[in-house]
């Protein structure tokens, strides 16, 4: 059995080389699954699946009858890879690490993206409506994009940590934009300076915007992840010494910021 995402990555990049593989048994269908998965998915590009033909009628290719069997094949190749077998459902998402590269980061939390499409987030906030579930995952995003853009996967990941435990915190708004925008009306106050700076909040660097939307969509599914602050509720970046940060609990350091918590952590809303 395979130990880690990279390596089925490593062995999955070999195949697409023309390299032996160099694995046996379990791991080589494990291995083979993602890279039929990952072709089948449009993960993996540059190959095309044997019995095709790259001439083919885009005509054809576009009909509801071909799209559904795609569709389908697609399906079929997630389950595949997830769980490693044909018809075994997915029960629990593929989780990241404090230990694992930036680019396996960002390929497991796309993996877990994928497989759990849109049911299984509309079922966890079975009371917004997608209209305000799309904002709520706008609005973590945004959090992590001006608040992490530079920093690498769990720098945004512990930012995503912070906002999340706050709306999970009695003394914090229990929306995900409530805890983001928290004060933005006032001119001090704010809780996160970009909101209530006065200066446009676009996000203009395109692959920073992608990642905190990947990592913002992966952190809202029920998924369980090695969390890297602590249970955090607030931060500074480690070139200031703001007035509070004595009167909290110092969690962890994370990238150029330094998370705290409460120093009595009873805050968490009633179930």
């Amino acid at each position: 059995m395979l130990r880690s995402f990279d390596t089925v990555w490593q062995a999955t990049a070999d195949l697409m080389r023309g390299r032996p593989a160099r694995l046996t048994g379990a791991a080589l269908a494990t291995v083979m699954f993602a890279f039929m998965g990952g072709v089948a998915t449009g993960t993996i590009t540059g190959f095309t699946p044997f019995g095709t033909s790259s001439d083919a009628s885009s005509g054809i290719s576009a009909s509801p009858q071909v799209q559904a069997v795609k569709e389908q094949v697609r399906n079929q190749a997630i389950a595949r890879v997830a769980g490693g077998r044909m018809a075994a459902p997915v029960t629990r998402l593929p989780a990241v690490s404090a230990s694992m590269s930036d680019a396996a980061f960002y390929a497991v939390t796309a993996n877990a993206v994928q497989i759990a499409g849109t049911q299984r987030l509309n079922k966890k906030f079975a009371n917004l409506s997608p209209k305000q579930l799309e904002r709520e995952r706008k609005c973590l995003a945004e959090a992590i994009y001006h608040e992490a853009r530079s920093e690498g996967a769990q720098g945004k990941l512990a930012v995503a940590e912070v906002v999340l435990t706050r709306a999970d915190d009695r003394r914090y708004p229990s929306t995900i934009c409530g805890v983001v925008y928290q004060g933005s009306n006032l001119s001090t106050g704010c809780q996160f300076s970009w909101t209530c700076d006065g200066l446009r909040d676009t996000a203009a660097e395109k692959d920073a915007w992608e990642k905190s939307m990947s990592i913002a969509s992966y952190v809202m599914l029920d998924v369980k992840w090695e969390e890297v602050t602590g249970k955090a509720t607030h931060y500074h970046a480690d070139y200031v010494s703001p007035y509070w940060a004595p009167t909290l609990d110092e969690t962890a350091t994370v990238g150029r910021h330094v998370f705290y918590r409460w120093t009595a952590y009873n805050g968490l809303r009633d179930s």
